[in-house]
């Protein structure tokens, strides 16, 4: 019997580099006719390695008030050396909710009233690349909503699947598909402040990643690991597609899980396991421990 390991990970792009010395004002700010906003990015435990968001200078990011919708550009006052927490200055805006996104773009607005959120539904991912830099591919904006104070605290829409696969012989595997039999799960959609996805009509209720001429499984009770950089939130009615170069297509249907988005210190994992009768493989002890089929 073969299994096939489902690992949903969170991650962040860590995107810049240092800040300035002592939290000193890195622009003449005007007094008036200008909005402040403290802004930094939830601490992340890395696989027990803490880590935190500098940021630099030269960065800005983009601010929407509900009044008006208008894409405003916000650009580094005041940051502290070595800490995470930012003062952000732009245009004044207005609203209930103010909604703010980085990095800034001038092509961005709002969609059906609320931030864009845009999830390839074509990824590609090689033996070059490591799963975190799969990630900050793919992974788009990182969002954060105001609403009784001028504080906004960035995180990511998304988090990392990662299918671990493991074989008692070795097969090329040249393409994973995820496919939705009710909701899509990928294209343009809209963020709202809970942080949830919602995707618009025109969605995709497939996502390929396509792994070029193949990326070789392991065998002697190792895994192999194929990132897929889906919007956080919960998955049922999923159809998992391998796809191989001597063995064909082996098709698993997954049972309901959850892809958590990054948390403030927390490092989440989930498993699920998955078995067919396809290729023979390994009996699976606690979800983790592997011996070989009799």
């Amino acid at each position: 019997m073969r299994y096939i390991i489902v690992t949903i990970l969170s991650a962040l792009c860590f995107l810049t580099s240092c800040s300035t010395e002592g939290g000193k004002d890195i622009f003449d700010v005007p007094h008036t006719g200008y909005t402040l906003f403290e802004a930094d990015f939830e601490a992340v435990d890395m696989e027990g390695q803490k880590s935190d968001f500098v940021w630099n200078k030269d960065l800005t990011i983009g601010v929407f008030g509900q009044e008006g919708g208008i894409n405003e550009k916000y650009a580094l006052k005041n940051a502290f050396d070595g800490k995470a927490a930012g003062e952000f200055y732009g245009p004044v805006v207005s609203g209930n909710t103010i909604m703010a996104y980085y990095p800034y773009s001038d092509q961005v607005s709002l969609y059906d009233g609320n931030l864009p959120y845009d999830l390839p539904p074509y990824q590609s991912y090689d033996s070059d690349q490591t799963t975190f830099g799969h990630f900050c591919t793919y992974a788009g904006f990182a969002y954060a909503f105001a609403e009784n104070d001028n504080k906004l605290t960035f995180r990511y829409a998304s988090g990392l699947l990662s299918v671990e696969i493991a074989f008692v012989e070795t097969v090329t595997v040249t393409e994973i598909e995820l496919v939705s039999n009710v909701a899509c799960i990928a294209g343009t959609g809209k963020v709202q402040t809970d942080m949830s996805v919602v995707f618009g009509a025109s969605g995709a209720k497939t996502i390929r990643l396509d792994l070029g001429e193949g990326l070789a499984s392991e065998i002697d009770n190792k895994r192999t690991q194929y990132p897929v950089v889906l919007s956080a939130g919960a998955y049922e009615n999923i159809t998992l597609i391998v796809k191989t170069k001597e063995k064909g297509n082996i098709t698993c249907e997954l049972d309901p899980f959850e892809v958590e988005r990054i948390s403030a210190g927390n490092y989440q994992v989930t498993e699920l396991v998955v078995s067919t009768g396809a290729l023979g493989g390994f009996e699976i002890e606690g979800g983790l421990e592997f011996e070989p089929q009799r």
